[in-house]
């Protein structure tokens, strides 16, 4: 299991640099845009239809990297009181905290690959790619979703044990 949590270290960072370079691509997009809507008279027809494509590619994709630290936005106010009464309803919170992400990112990878597929033929409107191209962060973001749970088992299993490590 260690070497599968450096394996999805590896793939974290890889997944940082691609969340960077996805966003000073639409960064230099934007600034595209402006240069040629307010000092050319002329604006970029592909340009706010790629920002955002790219803005749902990084937000799919930089998901799985919150979840995968555990830094999304939790409020605990009904949780910490569950869990304060009655440790096996804790328990049975922890089982669901993690479950229920697993069974997210299955539907995630599974109804995305049918999504991915059902739009091989479609093209987007001003940039004339694939729309397949454009969903393929779905199914993308359910397996390393998928991942990235399996990586989290162990702290699950302390979770559960009531350790914190």
């Amino acid at each position: 299991m260690k070497q599968f949590r450096k394996l999805c270290a590896l793939f974290e960072s890889a997944i940082n640099v691609m969340i960077i370079a996805i966003a000073l691509i639409m960064m230099v997009i934007g600034i595209l845009q402006i240069l040629f809507r307010y000092v050319f008279s002329s604006s970029l027809s592909w340009s706010e239809e790629s920002i955002r494509y790219l803005h749902v590619w990084l937000v799919t994709i930089g998901g799985t990297v919150c979840f995968y630290r555990g830094t999304f936005s939790v409020i605990t106010l009904i949780s910490d009181k569950i869990e304060a009464k009655s440790k096996l309803a804790g328990k049975l919170l922890a089982v669901l905290r993690f479950v229920f992400p697993v069974i997210f990112y299955g539907i995630m990878l599974v109804e995305g690959w049918q999504v991915c597929a059902a739009y091989t033929v479609k093209k987007a409107a001003a940039t004339k790619i694939s729309m397949s191209l454009v969903y393929a962060c779905i199914p993308l973001t359910g397996l390393i979703g998928i991942l990235f749970s399996i990586a989290k088992i162990p702290d699950f299993i302390n979770e559960l044990r009531g350790r914190e490590d």
